[in-house]
């Protein structure tokens, strides 16, 4: 029973969707993180160039240091944003700006340049920047330090904008993304609604492979499809094939069977009702060898792909239906069967092979053997060989093709369906095998199945 599962295309929406947001987010998070470093260099830079421009205006002079703060130092200054600064000696005292904004001094750090930190005044939180000037004392610390301080408004508020603008950028980008995307995943689903509907408008009778283009994605599917039709279409070739045979076959017969029922109905005569009653015997005889040839051959049939293939012992299997099938002889023969210690295995439908190894024996048993039968199995290293030998007059070579096929005209005069070694044939040619025939030198005939071994 087929159950509607979860929609492919909804699952693959989803997915898609949640590849896009994913991306979105790392995207976002990559700008974030980028933008950011940007704008604190950015900032950074300015409060080093203000914190740059004090420093150029200290000098030391008759003992103390001096300053001339320009304004300009703070024209770069964002408006909204709150500045501190404070200018500090070597002697430790401050000189200019608030004594109070005193942030711990990395001294060792000011060699190399200024130096940008993080701080807090009371609190609030500041970009700080310091630049060390050396200044000519005698002892002690030479160093006046400039120290600048920034409140982080400014660039928080550019920082929010930016991203502001970018998320705007990414979420209409996104669903820009996601239109088209459900648009190209539609478009990529459509060949299976081409294979839905090629199928639905096919009639009971279309069983031919499905012949279109489709993406490579999906051609195991079709092929897979176009394999089932083909095993779909070769069943009911098979069954029309037993029907249609077995309406002809039985047709004449039946009718023939039905006439001597009415004519030994309308009988007085006790001799004649006797010799019709004789006719009617045999006639019910054949009847039943004919209906069962064709339940064996509808069941060969079937089989041949229906059923899967086991490990047969091929050696084993002929030994019991030798047995079996010789017990029954009406007359003394010379029986044999010869055959290795091991390896005689196949790949196989025991049924089916069993079927033809009766209808190779029986034919043998009823037409052939004079005085002897023979059973050889033979290994062929790819092959294994398994040949029934009997003194008959066998098979006219000319006969050979003509007796596989199923219903042939037969000039022997043997009664029956002509389905024996038709059924044989079958059953070698669903097993890869093969079925030959053999003048023996002298005389004698034989008759060979041959089968692909089954390698260890």
């Amino acid at each position: 029973m087929i159950r509607a599962g979860k929609s492919l295309y909804a699952g693959l929406a989803l997915r898609m969707a949640v590849v896009l947001a994913g991306s979105a987010a790392i995207l976002l998070g990559a700008i974030w993180l980028s933008t950011r470093s940007a704008v604190d260099e950015a900032y950074d830079r300015m409060l080093s160039a203000s914190a740059l421009q004090i420093a150029e205006n200290l000098w030391y002079e008759h003992g103390r240091l001096n300053v001339d703060v320009p304004m300009a130092a703070f024209a770069t200054m964002t408006a909204g944003d709150r500045v501190l600064y404070n200018v500090i000696g070597p002697d430790g005292r401050s000189i200019a700006g608030d004594p109070e904004f005193h942030p711990a001094i990395p001294w060792k750090d000011l060699v190399s340049g200024p130096v940008i930190i993080d701080g807090y005044d009371h609190e609030l939180p500041v970009r700080i920047a310091m630049i060390g000037r050396a200044m000519p004392v005698e002892n002690g610390n030479p160093w006046a330090v400039v120290i600048i301080g920034q409140s982080r408004f400014a660039r928080s508020a550019f920082l929010d904008g930016l991203m502001a603008r970018v998320l705007l950028a990414i979420v209409i980008t996104g669903a820009v993304a996601a239109v088209v995307g459900m648009f190209t995943l539609h478009q990529a689903l459509s060949p299976l609604k081409r294979i839905e509907a090629a199928i639905a408008q096919r009639s009971l009778t279309e069983l031919q492979p499905l012949a279109m283009t489709v993406p490579r994605e999906l051609l195991a599917v079709v092929s897979a499809i176009n394999a089932f039709m083909e095993r779909l279409a070769t069943r009911r070739r098979i069954m029309q094939r037993v029907l249609g045979d077995t309406a002809h076959q039985l047709r004449t017969p039946v009718t023939a069977f039905l006439s001597q029922i009415e004519m030994l109905a309308a009988e007085r005569d006790d001799t004649r009702r006797d010799t019709l009653l004789d006719r009617l015997r045999l006639r019910a005889q054949d009847l039943g060898a004919l209906v069962n040839q064709l339940l064996h051959h509808a069941m060969v049939l079937h089989r041949a792909d229906a059923v899967p293939k086991q490990r047969v012992d091929l050696k084993a299997l002929a030994q019991t239906e030798a047995l079996d099938m010789l017990s029954h002889a009406d007359r003394a023969l010379d029986l044999e069967m010869r055959a290795p210690d091991d390896g005689c295995e196949i790949e196989a439908d025991a049924v089916s092979v069993r079927e033809a190894l009766r209808n190779v024996l029986a034919n043998a048993l009823r037409y052939g053997a004079r005085s002897y039968l023979h059973v050889e199995l033979n290994d062929l290293g790819q092959w294994l060989e398994l040949k029934v030998i009997e003194d008959g007059p066998g098979i006219p070579e000319e006969a050979w093709s003509r007796v596989r096929q199923a219903f042939a005209v037969d000039s022997s005069g043997r009664s029956g369906a002509s389905l024996g070694l038709a059924i044989v044939d079958e059953v070698m040619r669903s097993h890869q095998g093969e079925l030959r025939f053999e003048k023996r030198e002298g005389e004698g005939f034989a008759v060979c199945l041959r089968f692909p071994k089954l390698s260890a």
